[in-house]
């Protein structure tokens, strides 16, 4: 009826062994889990700064005539062109909702009408819905955003490849 000390050391070490075996293909699942989705993100920002414009872009509708001097829109692919020969062009002025750290690092909120996109100083700028209410956020302190309207999330740093190559297509850049 008495247990050795040798059943209970052999007993605790397969336990050990068992569980440092779970835990060693957990972390393998999470790292391929991991590469899978850092791969596929890489994949649709590539596919950004190609010229596609995913669905969850903020765009406009507009006519070919109206985009640029060279008549060549920033365009959905041909498959979706809708209506009477207009093309989804990326809106460069929507109303958004955002998220973000101000410069003393504490969570702030705001609605606003993006007036202008710097490229190259890296933020936004506009004004919210208050008279004289205006906003400038740097986009690597954006942690969130929406459209306004729709409460739509939606990828910053994508669109921002998207109106960058939107501009490059119409020479702005």
């Amino acid at each position: 009826m008495g247990f050795s000390l040798d059943v209970i050391q052999g007993m605790a070490a397969a336990w050990t062994v068992g569980l440092l075996l779970l835990i060693a293909v957990c972390w393998m699942a999470w790292r391929r889990i991991a590469a899978w989705r850092e791969a596929r993100r890489r994949i649709e920002a590539a596919r950004v700064r190609s010229g596609h414009v995913p669905l969850e872009i903020p765009t406009v509708r507009g006519g070919l005539g109206t985009i640029g001097d060279d008549g060549e829109p920033d365009t959905l692919p041909g498959w979706f062109i809708q209506g009477k020969g207009e093309h989804a062009v990326v809106d460069e002025h929507p109303r958004i909702h955002l998220r973000y750290r101000d410069p003393k690092g504490r969570k702030a909120e705001c609605t606003m009408k993006v007036e202008k996109i710097d490229l190259r100083k890296r933020y936004l700028a506009g004004y919210g819905d208050l008279p004289g209410e205006q906003h400038v956020v740097p986009l690597h302190a954006i942690k969130a955003a929406r459209i306004a309207d729709t409460g739509q999330r939606f990828n910053v740093d994508f669109w921002v490849d998207a109106v960058k190559v939107a501009r490059r297509r119409r020479g702005e850049i």
